[in-house]
């Protein structure tokens, strides 16, 4: 009862989050043969600096995630991929930390996506804090874009109707610093299958 308090409550906080980037991703990888799915929307494109997001990961292994997004961005009717591959080096019952190599296609332009530090902090009730820092390079103009950040917390949740073949469900709530400089609210509904 109290999952779905929360969940609702989140979800009504404010119009702003709406608006609101996707969670890139976290330091977990999702195991071997599943898949990790978070979902962002900006319902209609009603928020011209929001964005609607899929981000995805298929354990290849235990440790070694396929990992990516695909995006649209309102406000400039750009669409992008991100494809790369990530790989846990430490984990214990309280955290994971990743690094992952990736690249970017936007508008035309090639970016790749490292150095990448990805992390988790495994809170009581299976409770999450979670996000990643990344450098962001872009191979067409030969500069460096700068540095993203973002954090967020990720609260389980689970209904009786969702099917069975989801292992988990969490509701992502958080912020987003693009490599301008710029900050965004964040939040995400995250599956892993």
């Amino acid at each position: 009862m109290f999952n779905r308090l929360l969940l609702l409550s989140c979800l009504g906080l404010s119009t702003s989050l709406l608006m609101a980037s996707g969670g890139y991703d976290n330091g977990t990888p999702a195991g071997k043969g599943n898949v990790d799915l978070d979902l962002t929307w900006n319902p209609m494109e009603m928020f011209d600096k929001g964005q609607s997001y899929v981000v995805w990961g298929y354990g290849i292994t235990d440790k070694i995630d396929f990992h990516g997004y695909v995006s649209h961005e309102t406000q400039s009717n750009v669409n992008q991929i991100y494809w790369g591959f990530m790989g846990i080096f430490f984990q214990n019952e309280w955290l994971d930390v990743s690094t992952a190599y990736g690249i970017r296609h936007r508008e035309g332009e090639k970016h790749s996506y490292f150095p990448q530090v990805l992390y988790t902090f495994k809170l009581p009730s299976t409770y999450e804090v979670a996000g990643s820092v990344v450098n962001v390079y872009n191979h067409s103009d030969e500069e460096n874009l700068g540095v993203t950040y973002d954090m967020a917390l990720r609260v389980p949740f689970s209904f009786t109707w969702l099917p069975s073949i989801i292992k988990e469900s969490k509701f992502s709530l958080g912020a987003f610093r693009n490599a301008g400089g710029t900050t965004y609210p964040t939040y995400s509904v995250d599956f892993k299958f």
